[in-house]
């Protein structure tokens, strides 16, 4: 070869690599980005923030795969429109006091097999945005979220998933969410108390669309608390249905409740959910009664709701296992509900007043349930027009209704 051709050739080799630096295309044969090839470490000492953030941002409309490893981060990363991103044995675990660690926006996402992991710094896990839609999140673990320390997110509430208004046919699926605990007062609800969810449904602003289509499903929320206001899932601030569907999932040390439902349009089917308390779950900032170990295992607050097939019970008392505060066009069907054996004071079914003072409610449909142990099996302490309480049966429960009304 020539001087003047080889000149030619390595300069042809230059452009074509200057050109895929340039393109962020590192490695990404058939649209595949290691993170690696992106300056990511993953060895749990080095901070790979800007390496991930790099990856991300070339792998839009591509996969982002993470090796085995630990990745630290200290900022925010951002997943957006046709991008797949999923690890083998990889830990995204913080570094550092923080808001969210992952902002999901945009259509056609899929994040699956990677360990998210708060660190106890970090206050959300992951947020999905407005505008959000065809959204997988499967086989995650979402693990250690709380109020950052001498941070202006100190008194935030600290959630493993937060899912914003707008966001429409999302699936989270075999996920693993535990230890999301508030340590501070939460400013920002309107009283001062302390608040954490595992997962948390509403609107950031008052603007957005009611979310659509979102389901929850195989899962295990554990460990959110404290009993102030600690719940696993929590659906809340829309006006028209949300159309969400809790199935098949376990919850398990939920301090306070592991649903609680104060917009329309849910379904809550096939769930286990187990009050691992006794004695030893108490509130910080209310007087504590010590007549209940959690409030419920179930509460619904809104209109459109469908309780279904699941088993209520463990080794606490609730004050109420299912606990009906508003709402019409209720169904509560063929559920399996028990409290402590020694429970007298617990109600299993309870119809009560709304807490916003509200006290008529209609079309309640109480059937084909087994309920065990407590004070009332039925307890309707409000007026119900379209009642239906049918096929239900007792054990080592009252019958009556505290109205007077006869369960049958």
């Amino acid at each position: 070869m020539s001087k003047s051709k080889g000149l030619i050739v390595a300069a042809m080799i230059l452009l074509c690599v200057c050109a895929g630096w340039a393109s962020g295309f590192v490695n990404a044969e058939n649209g595949l980005i290691n993170v690696k090839d992106y300056g990511a470490v993953g060895d749990g000492n080095t901070n790979d923030t800007a390496a991930i953030k790099k990856a991300l941002y070339y792998g839009k409309n591509k996969t982002v795969y993470f090796p085995e490893g630990t990745y630290l981060i200290t900022d925010t990363l951002t997943v957006k429109e046709n991008t797949e991103v999923y690890g083998t044995d990889a830990v995204i675990k913080a570094n550092g006091a923080g808001d969210t660690m992952f902002r999901i926006y945009g259509d056609n996402i899929t994040i699956h097999d990677l360990t998210i992991d708060g660190n106890l710094t970090f206050l959300r896990g992951m947020t999905v945005m407005n505008g959000t839609g065809n959204l997988k999140v499967t086989d995650v673990l979402l693990t250690h979220f709380s109020q950052p320390d001498h941070s202006k997110m100190s008194t935030s509430t600290p959630i493993a998933i937060r899912i914003e208004g707008g966001v429409q046919d999302a699936l989270f699926d075999h996920l693993t969410i535990k230890h999301v605990y508030a340590k501070n007062m939460t400013s920002n609800v309107g009283w001062n108390h302390k608040v954490a969810r595992g997962i948390l449904i509403s609107p950031a602003l008052s603007s957005q669309p009611a979310s659509k289509n979102i389901t929850i499903q195989h899962s295990l929320i554990s460990e959110i608390g404290p009993k102030d206001d600690g719940d696993g899932i929590v659906v809340q601030g829309f006006q028209n249905d949300v159309q969400v569907t809790i199935k098949h999932n376990t919850f398990e040390k939920n301090h306070k409740r592991a649903i609680k439902i104060q917009s329309p349009g849910a379904v809550i089917a096939n769930n286990h959910i187990r009050n691992s308390f006794h004695q030893n779950n108490f509130y910080d900032t209310y007087k504590e009664t010590n007549e209940y170990d959690m409030w419920s295992a179930i509460s619904v607050y809104s209109d459109n709701v469908e309780i279904t097939e699941n088993t209520i019970g463990g080794i606490g008392r609730y004050s109420a296992a299912i606990d009906i505060a508003g709402g019409n066009h209720i169904k509560v069907i063929n559920n399996s509900v028990a409290s402590r054996e020694s429970s007298q004071s617990t109600d299993l079914i309870r119809i009560n007043k709304g807490y916003d003072g509200t006290n008529q409610f209609s079309n309640i449909s109480i059937k084909d349930n087994s309920l065990k142990n407590g004070r009332y099996g039925i307890n309707v302490a409000a007026e119900v027009k379209q009642l239906t309480l049918s096929g239900n049966t007792y054990n080592n429960v009252d019958r009556l209704t505290s109205n007077g009304i006869q369960a049958r």
